[in-house]
């Protein structure tokens, strides 16, 4: 029989905590108080089982009655449960601080008020069944062994379900292969039966060929008393499908000092690997594709220019009448738009062989010191007809004594001419393009080239510097051009080790910078 008594100066409150200890049990006896005092003076003469009180009352709050119940010889050890609300936390801690075993937060809930008061009832039921028998100390010795063994069980077992659920093959063996563990999915993958695999060795379960590798493995670990990482294995399941394992191996220390077993843990990466070669076989072809494309850039390339040549050749031949008058000045008209027609696609089939000679890696510089000066007067000089065509300046500027440049002329040149084509393409009639010059504070080159074109979103720049990328745009249709001049620009700036950033706002123009590295910084000035 368990007498449990009740304090709370709300009838309410007392009334359901009163109906709830009785809900215990019929071996359950209630006695509701409804102040403080009256039930420490009660236990003058009775003793109870379990207090379940409030704190805040009048009179005498929880704190107080606490110490004042545990001053009672036959009460310093019956369990009190304090009841308080969830902002009242600063009275549980005094209640806690006065000698309060638990404590419950109101509204309470019925299902935990049962668990906590029949735990603690039945811990009472404990106390009081050692207090009457008078055990030695070695019997509370025995007892509390017991119950320590009864929590590694638990905790064994618990451990044991969560290796088992791990997704991993999990064994624990010794030198000599015999094993001390070993988890369900390891037993499911070889097919045997767990219960049964303890003391065996692993050869004799998993295989002769599985059990010698495993044991030389684990001797080497032992040995060292260093972990094993990253050994691959190709297993075959029950289904005869081969599975590929990624295994670990870590040495478990005996408790004193001495490294014993060793703990295998193999994960399958199956479908990694499945995924890799996928990825690998997958690269494999878009690289022979990208040589195959190259191949055909290179030669068709070359193709295209032999014929390519003669056109342009009897062109300018018909341009400066070479053999005599035409006689219709169509004709002529007809012969300055073939050659320029001619021209045009020569500059795009060398830029297509250049973007093509850059991926197959053979694309040489032929360096020399470079008079950025007289470099800019030729870009400007080739420029001119096509910008005064335009109705657009084109400038240069060169701050002070500028260093020789050490380049392939002909190559920066080409940037050049890219980078002015493109911003003379994009500025309408009235604008500028300027060519400018100066020697950067890192002691290399930098060179602009800056135009009050048209511009483009932040955004767009990715697809404008990319081989064949278009920027759609209202006004950018009829607008012609491969694709190619900004990414070979920047492919040839980046062969002579030097960065590439282009800027642009839309209405207000770009800018694009070349920063060549102080080690192509020829210190002879030239005359500026």
């Amino acid at each position: 029989m368990s007498l449990i008594v009740v304090i709370d100066d709300r009838v309410t409150n007392r009334n359901i905590l009163a109906k709830l200890a009785s809900s215990l049990g019929n071996d359950v006896t209630v006695r509701a108080f409804d102040d403080a005092a009256s039930a420490l003076d009660w236990t003058t003469e009775n003793t109870p089982d379990l207090i379940i009180t409030d704190f805040k009352m009048p009179r005498l709050d929880g704190a107080e009655f606490i110490r004042a119940i545990r001053q009672r010889p036959q009460c310093f050890d019956v369990p009190v449960i304090v009841v308080t609300v969830y902002e009242d936390r600063e009275f549980r801690y005094k209640a806690l601080e006065a000698g309060a075993s638990d404590f419950l937060i109101s509204p309470v809930d019925h299902h935990e008020f049962r668990v906590r008061v029949q735990n603690l009832l039945t811990m009472r039921r404990q106390q009081e069944i050692i207090r009457r028998r008078a055990l030695t100390l070695e019997e509370v010795l025995n007892l509390t062994n017991r119950l320590r063994t009864e929590e590694q069980r638990q905790s064994k077992e618990v451990l044991g379900l969560v290796i088992d659920a791990v997704p991993a093959m999990i064994c624990v063996s010794d030198a000599q292969g015999q094993i001390a563990f070993v988890n369900s999915y390891q037993c499911e993958f070889f097919g045997i039966d767990a219960s049964q695999a303890v003391g065996k060795r692993v050869a004799e379960l998993f295989g002769e060929e599985y059990g010698r590798r495993h044991q030389e493995f684990s001797a080497q670990v032992i040995e060292s008393g260093q972990a094993k990482t990253g050994l691959e294995e190709h297993l075959v399941d029950r289904e005869g499908r081969e599975r590929v394992f990624l295994t670990t191996k870590a040495p478990l220390n005996d408790g004193r000092g001495r490294i014993a077993t060793v703990v295998s843990v193999s994960l399958d990466i199956s479908d990694r690997k499945v995924a890799e070669r996928d990825l690998r076989e997958a690269k494999e072809r878009a690289d022979a594709a990208n040589d195959t494309k190259t191949e055909f850039l290179a030669n068709t390339s070359h193709e295209l220019r032999t014929p390519l040549n003669a056109i342009i050749g009897f062109a300018e031949m018909m341009k400066i009448e070479l053999l005599g008058p035409i006689g219709n000045p169509r004709y002529l008209e007809y012969s300055n738009d073939i050659l320029a027609s001619a021209q045009h696609l020569l500059q795009i089939i060398d830029d297509m062989l250049d973007v093509s000679q850059i991926e197959a890696g053979k694309l040489e510089l032929i360096e020399s010191r470079v008079d950025l000066k007289k470099l800019f007067h030729d870009v400007t000089r080739l420029m001119a007809a096509r910008a005064e065509e335009a109705q657009i300046e084109l400038k240069t500027t060169i701050s002070g004594k500028l260093p020789l440049l050490e380049a392939d002329e002909r190559k920066v040149k080409q940037i050049l001419l890219n980078l002015v084509t493109n911003g003379l393409r994009f500025t309408p009639p009235g604008g500028s393009v300027t060519i400018g010059a100066v020697l950067a504070e890192t002691g290399g080159i930098r060179i602009t080239v800056t135009d009050t074109g048209i511009g483009m979103a932040e955004q767009d720049i990715p697809i404008a510097i990319a081989r064949f990328g278009r920027v759609h745009r209202a006004d950018t249709h009829s607008h012609s051009g491969t694709g190619l001049g900004l990414p070979l620009a920047i492919e040839l700036t980046k062969l002579h080790g030097g960065t590439f950033d282009i800027s642009s706002a839309i209405g207000v123009g770009t800018s694009v910078t070349l920063l060549f590295p102080p080690s192509r910084t020829h210190r002879q000035a030239t005359r500026a």
